[in-house]
């Protein structure tokens, strides 16, 4: 008898929580987690790019660009890529912070790059004041140029990587012939005597000859050097230069120009000199072309 009434009273009671987490289930209510962004709104995500490959910080992406926050000789910094291209680095100063300055121009190349946007209209010009560079659309500037906010892969030239960011831009907004020179900028003699020296100097190290490139197949492959091939990364191969060697690869064809760092072996096709990953070949045209003529000068 006292079995019987145990076993009454643990069903009387295991029927009651049953009962009471399925009523839970079914009239439960909704409940938003704080902060969650809803559809629509930029997300965060993990950092996947050998520029910011030391990062422990996330990535925001907008509709065009992704900034990827990353550490230069212990200096906060972010790279904006534009379309998957690196365009600018973005350094932290004591009265410029990087992010905000990055996330400004990233939500106006989104803007942009909805309209019909002509892109023959972005232009770079000259500072004389403070001696920088304006990067502009029309009469709108939308960044300066300076020793905090440059183009990721930088040369010691600052009007060439002025021009270099200039001419991505404008052909990854619009396919638009690349410029030649920043307005506004004076040519000095003493400049253009350097210039010839410089040229002295490194003509040995000048070649000619034919460009390739490689990406798909080889995406996340372990390179000759040893890092990971990085399609987007304005990386190359050559068959003898040390690893980490930088080198401007310039079209024969149409001008562009791109620098490049090696850090894997080929091509081995004969008469191919060098074998640009894909995202250096889309910035100088050899993309679509597969192969096209080109200068290689060694820069360090």
């Amino acid at each position: 008898m006292r079995n019987n009434t145990w076993k009454k009273a643990v069903m009387s009671a295991l029927t009651t929580i049953v009962g009471l987490g399925f009523t839970g289930l079914l009239f439960s209510p909704t409940v938003k987690a704080d902060n969650y962004p809803p559809q629509g709104q930029s997300a965060l995500s993990s950092v996947n790019n050998v520029i910011a490959r030391n990062s422990v910080n996330p990535t925001q992406d907008f509709l065009t660009v992704k900034l990827y926050q990353h550490q230069i000789k212990n200096v906060s910094a972010i790279t904006l890529s534009f379309q998957n291209i690196p365009l600018l680095t973005f350094l932290d100063t004591y009265d410029q912070n990087a992010v905000e300055s990055a996330t400004k121009l990233a939500i106006r190349l989104d803007q942009l790059s909805q309209q019909s946007v002509d892109a023959n209209q972005i232009i770079v010009t000259w500072n004389p004041e403070t001696k920088d560079y304006s990067l502009k659309y029309q009469e709108e500037e939308l960044v300066r140029m300076n020793k905090n906010i440059r183009l990721p892969d930088k040369t010691r030239n600052a009007t060439h990587d002025a021009l270099q960011a200039t001419n991505r831009l404008r052909r990854l907004m619009g396919n638009a012939a690349p410029l030649k020179e920043v307005k506004g900028k004076p040519v000095l003699k003493v400049e253009s005597k350097m210039a010839n020296l410089m040229g002295v100097k490194n003509l040995r190290q000048a070649a000619q000859g034919i460009a390739s490139w490689y990406g798909p197949g080889f995406h996340g492959r372990r390179t000759a050097s040893g890092e990971r091939f990085n399609q987007n990364d304005l990386t190359a191969a050559h068959r003898s230069l040390p690893f980490g060697t930088k080198v401007q690869v310039t079209n024969l064809y149409n001008g562009r120009s791109v620098v490049v760092r090696i850090n894997d072996r080929g091509p081995y096709t004969r008469g191919r000199i060098i074998d640009l990953s894909a995202g250096a070949a889309s910035l100088i045209g050899v993309r679509s072309s597969g192969v096209a003529p080109i200068r290689l000068q060694i820069l360090n």
